[in-house]
């Protein structure tokens, strides 16, 4: 099991860049202030990592100087190295034909953005490398990546991707023909195309490098390999970084989820604790932690001597939205929509094309399940779970899937605010989206959902602006 805090994070990419070469013995890592920066963290957390680094005896550490590697890295026999990436074959595929879905509108807005001087900043970036093809690459991505204060996009599926490749076509123990001259060109055209403005054409040229160099290297590595040889494969997976242990948000979003689908009904009981905790193989001590997060919500609440019910929407009270603990899980539903406003549209064009009429069928069932329930307010989390679910792709199934659990934590938002809600909006709204799916027109049903969640990310900047929150983590 993966470690998933940051500070774990840190460590794990820089021992395995140390384990493979990229960083040989002598060499300095970046500075603290760069190791921030590119990881969007703090001193502390980074301080944290590098502390770990030098007990295990990968690095030394001086006042004001970069950390100096001190490790040479064991040999590793082929085999070993072959069976690593092969395990990971089915996944890196996947992510070369899929990625851009993700990530071109993210590129797109980065690369509109970029000028003569951002060009040249980037140029003299990249010759600071040394010409290493897996420091540009890494450099590059990480350029763009850090203009978005989301850090969705950052730290949990951008690093969350190179951990899983370890960029190993391009690490020196595996760099093979002519890849770093390939990585070399490949900025030169991505550069000349910022610069004569051809934004469009960028995403087209990053997506054709990556399926080119990952087809050669898995060539490569399949000629190396072994007659016979058998490997289990690992599939991507990707983790939320939080402060505080992960476990009871995961329990708590899969209750808020049994409420949404009314296994869990207003005004009726939960399991008790005990019970809870034996059914998802818990301590009584993480459950009932679990279940005073989704209190503070005023998702449920404990009757002495009855037990634990979920609160009817009638008798809701407003939460405490000053509490830390209640802030940042609206900031994390908030950032996770605005990822869902970015990318759905490339999200559903991709699902739609590869469904049948039996899927159609079960998406306008869900639907309508949604009208009949009386819980309009959960179209957009409907339809993002069904494209999800639904994807050809195990990478955005497993992005989606991590998304449509932060956005879990907009239920109380929803039920509390609804009154501010224009309930004859959404009924047109569900009307258009049945309808476009009806038609099986996946334009109309695209559009119709990126432009309704666009209009709920601004709506919720507005409202948590009025409720106190700090507005630098709603950009």
């Amino acid at each position: 099991m993966q470690d998933t805090s940051m500070s774990d994070i840190i460590y794990d990419y820089f021992t395995s860049r140390i384990q493979s070469g990229y960083y040989v013995y002598g060499e300095r890592l970046p500075s603290i202030s760069n190791i921030c920066r590119q990881f969007q963290v703090s001193t502390l957390t980074v301080r944290s990592a590098l502390s770990k680094l030098k007990e295990r005896q990968y690095i030394e550490t001086s006042a004001r100087k970069a950390a100096t590697v001190t490790y040479t890295p064991v040999k590793q026999s082929e085999q070993q190295y072959i069976g690593y990436f092969l395990s990971r074959k089915d996944g890196m595929e996947d992510i070369a034909r899929s990625a851009s879905i993700i990530f071109d509108p993210v590129n797109s807005l980065y690369f509109k953005e970029q000028n003569h001087e951002s060009v040249k900043r980037i140029r003299w970036q990249l010759k600071k490398t040394g010409g290493h093809a897996a420091k540009q690459i890494t450099l590059f991505y990480a350029e763009i990546a850090q203009q978005f204060k989301n850090p969705l996009f950052l730290n949990l599926l951008y690093w969350e991707i190179i951990r899983y490749l370890r960029i190993p076509y391009l690490h020196r123990p595996a760099d093979f023909d002519n890849a770093g001259q390939q990585v070399f060109s490949h900025y030169q055209r991505l550069l000349n195309l910022f610069e004569h403005g051809q934004a469009d054409e960028i995403s087209k040229e990053a997506q054709k490098f990556h399926e080119i160099l990952l087809a050669e290297f898995l060539e490569y590595l399949s000629n190396l390999q072994k007659k016979g040889m058998r490997v289990k494969q690992v599939p991507f997976r990707w983790h939320i970084y939080r402060k505080r242990p992960q476990l009871c948000y995961s329990l708590a979003a899969d209750i808020l989820s049994k409420i949404d689908n009314k296994i869990y009904r207003q005004e009726e009981l939960l399991p008790s604790c005990q019970t809870l905790a034996k059914e998802y193989h818990v301590s009584l001590i993480t459950m009932r932690r679990t279940l005073e997060l989704l209190g503070n919500m005023r998702v449920i609440e404990t009757l002495n001597g009855v037990g634990t019910k979920v609160i009817s929407k009638k008798n809701l009270e407003a939460p405490d939205f000053s509490m830390p603990q209640i802030q940042t899980n609206l900031i994390f539903f908030f950032r996770a929509l605005q990822m869902c406003a970015l990318t759905c549209k490339n999200v559903s064009y991709h699902t739609f094309s590869v469904l049948d009429d039996t899927d159609f069928q079960a998406l306008d069932d869900r639907i309508q399940k949604c009208i009949s329930g009386d819980t309009l307010y959960l179209l957009d989390e409907t339809c993002l779970q069904f494209i999800g679910e639904k994807s050809p792709s195990a990478m955005i199934r497993e992005t989606y899937h991590q998304l449509y659990h932060l956005l879990l934590w907009g239920h109380t938002l929803h039920i509390f605010f609804q009154q501010l809600e224009n309930s004859k909006f959404y009924t047109e709204y569900a009307a258009r989206l049945l309808r476009e799916v009806h038609m099986q027109n996946i334009d109309g049903f695209a559009d119709a959902l990126s432009e309704h969640i666009s209009e709920g990310v601004a709506v919720c900047r507005n409202l948590f602006l009025q409720l106190g929150f700090d507005k630098d983590k709603l950009s």
